[in-house]
């Protein structure tokens, strides 16, 4: 699971910030299927809502945004998530940015003799 790679990373306290900010914008839809992963599931409410960028102080996340943006991009493997999120935000593209980079494959063709 993501979260004990979080936890390791930015502390327990701030893995809860996280959890209690995307638990403050349940609405019946966003929730309705976590995924296997349900620190994934917040990290997708909290980026859709803000709550790790405009409203981080309200919410507690002391964590640099642009650290954690990085971290997430490098570590959350948020294209893998299997369960609902800020559907807005997915429409909008507003997860795009998260997703991890592609990894272009080098390919080589040999010429036949």
């Amino acid at each position: 699971m993501i979260r004990n790679t979080f936890v390791k990373k930015f502390g327990e306290s701030q893995a809860i910030k996280i959890e209690y900010a995307a638990m403050s914008h349940k609405n019946g839809i966003n929730d309705r299927n976590y995924g296997k992963d349900r620190f994934k599931w917040a990290l997708l409410i909290c980026i859709g809502y803000e709550c790790i960028s405009k409203y981080r102080d309200y919410h507690g996340i002391t964590i640099p945004y642009k650290k954690l943006k990085k971290w997430i991009v490098d570590n959350a493997r948020l294209d893998l998530h299997d369960g609902d999120c800020d559907y807005i935000s997915l429409a909008a593209g507003i997860y795009n940015e998260f997703m991890p980079k592609k990894q272009v494959r080098k390919v080589t063709i040999e010429r036949a003799k």
